[in-house]
């Protein structure tokens, strides 16, 4: 348990972030996207050649999306959230900063939000093992990439506003349709571990495997 101090503590900085980055009024989701964040910009260019692949979805308004949206654009939740992935798909980063909105204890993000950001980069990260770096969007999502059935998050430390992380994710391996993931969170700055995470992704069967009387993994 964070001590009153050092949560109170926390909690000012960010504070004091967001007044002085112009943060206390909602932003529509292109101003959101392109807000210059120190940490943030830092971490990015240490990907080197690695491009960015959410574009795309940022461009089209993203309207209702859980990361977007509720988390971005409308909020301080995130104050920055980009996706970023090798050429050939073979590993997915997220570049994160957390805004006041996003807190369970004072100053501290909740851990659902850190979950969240888990699956919805493990989920990049497995679509684009399948497309090889291509664009997922071109693809039915569900019939193309399965859906998550299992995500199992171990919390190594404490999270805090306006901290900036790397969540890093790839394939692990598939055993028929299933497709384990993993992933870590670590601090931009220090490289110390936050959390790390494991995931299972299953695609459904196709027509022809529930003709065949293919049993659904989705089975107990």
């Amino acid at each position: 348990m964070l001590g009153a101090a050092s949560a109170a503590a926390g909690a000012a900085g960010a504070i004091g972030a967001i007044a002085v980055a112009g943060f206390q009024t909602p932003l529509s989701v292109e101003e959101w996207a392109e807000l210059p964040e120190a940490g943030a910009d830092a971490a990015e260019r240490r990907l080197g050649q690695w491009r960015r692949v959410d574009e795309g979805l940022v461009a089209s308004g993203a309207e209702g999306n859980a990361i977007y949206d509720a988390l971005g654009a409308q909020t301080n939740a995130l104050r920055h959230h980009r996706i970023w992935a090798k050429p050939d798909g073979a590993e997915v980063a997220c570049v994160a900063t957390f805004g006041d909105d996003c807190v369970g204890h004072p100053g501290v993000v909740h851990g659902g939000v850190t979950s969240l950001l888990f699956d919805n980069t493990l989920g990049w990260a497995n679509a684009l093992s399948i497309t090889k770096g291509g664009d997922p969007s071109s693809h039915d999502t569900v019939k193309a990439f399965g859906m998550t059935a299992n995500l199992s998050v171990n919390y190594r430390r404490p999270l805090f506003v306006g901290q900036t992380v790397v969540i890093s994710c790839a394939l692990d391996r598939v055993e028929g349709r299933k497709r384990y993931l993993k992933g870590s969170m670590k601090d931009a700055k220090t490289g110390g571990v936050i959390a790390d995470a494991t995931a299972l992704y299953v695609v459904p069967r196709t027509a022809a495997e529930k003709k065949a009387g293919v049993k659904s993994s989705w089975a107990k």
